[in-house]
């Protein structure tokens, strides 16, 4: 997240900032929830430049999650917010799917147990989960390859786990997939959303980039447990995507 920095020619920091400028624009978050890769070159200087751009943009909390581009234990010395959030009648719940700098899913027993704890904490009557990778296969093969493995059989045991704990699983959201999605597994709704800077073209066969714009997504959280969501995308923001040899 280093100013002027070229990411298949995007700088990755000022379509972040164009995107919380606009978002923030529209309507004040309570919450903003950012669901990993937060960097390319995982280092102290890059993730406090990433809170330093969210900063200038909201005082809203945070809650961050860790992605394969990540490394969590430079995101911990930083002091990046990776805590469970309460919103009134919601609890936003943090699940760690990534490997440090590796791109496959791996969901450890440590982590299920962390979240077990978070679950044993909350205090809400709702609660929305949130991880990196995808619950679901995008027909991307080389996206796909990568996703959390038994999805149906992990949705399960949070839905089951949430019950025990008296609070209700209404929701999973993701990042990872640089592209918006959504859809159910096992009969708990779930939102993939785009990504900040560029996007990953729908239904590619290998690696490809879409044209569209960086995007958001609002999520309106209600206090009978409905949720409510849109994307938003920065449709002036230039793009000149260089797309390297390797990568074609």
């Amino acid at each position: 997240m280093v100013e002027g920095a070229d990411l298949i020619g995007m700088d990755p920091a000022a379509s972040l900032r164009s995107v919380l400028q606009q978002a923030v624009g529209e309507r004040t978050p309570d919450a903003i929830l950012a669901t990993g890769d937060l960097a390319h070159d995982p280092t102290r200087d890059v993730y406090q430049r990433f809170l330093d751009i969210v900063a200038e943009a909201s005082d809203a909390p945070i809650l961050c999650l860790p992605g394969n581009h990540d490394v969590l234990g430079v995101m911990q010395t930083v002091g990046m917010p990776l805590a469970p959030l309460t919103l009134d009648a919601w609890t936003l719940l943090p699940l760690d799917s990534h490997e440090d700098e590796l791109p496959v899913a791996l969901i450890e027993d440590s982590d299920l147990e962390q979240m077990e704890a978070h679950l044993s904490a909350v205090q809400t009557p709702y609660a929305l989960v949130a991880t990196h990778h995808p619950l679901t296969a995008l027909n991307s093969p080389w996206l796909d390859k990568d996703r959390i493995k038994n999805p149906e059989e992990l949705v399960d045991w949070l839905a089951e786990r949430s019950t025990t704990y008296e609070t209700d699983l209404k929701g999973i959201v993701f990042g990872h997939a640089h592209q918006e999605c959504q859809g159910f597994c096992a009969g708990v709704p779930f939102f993939g959303t785009p990504a900040t800077c560029f996007q990953f073209k729908p239904e590619s066969q290998a690696f490809a980039v879409d044209d569209l714009p960086p995007g958001y997504r609002w999520l309106k959280l209600n206090t009978d447990g409905s949720m409510e969501t849109e994307i938003g995308r920065v449709l002036d923001f230039e793009i000149n995507l260089a797309i390297p040899d390797h990568l074609k």
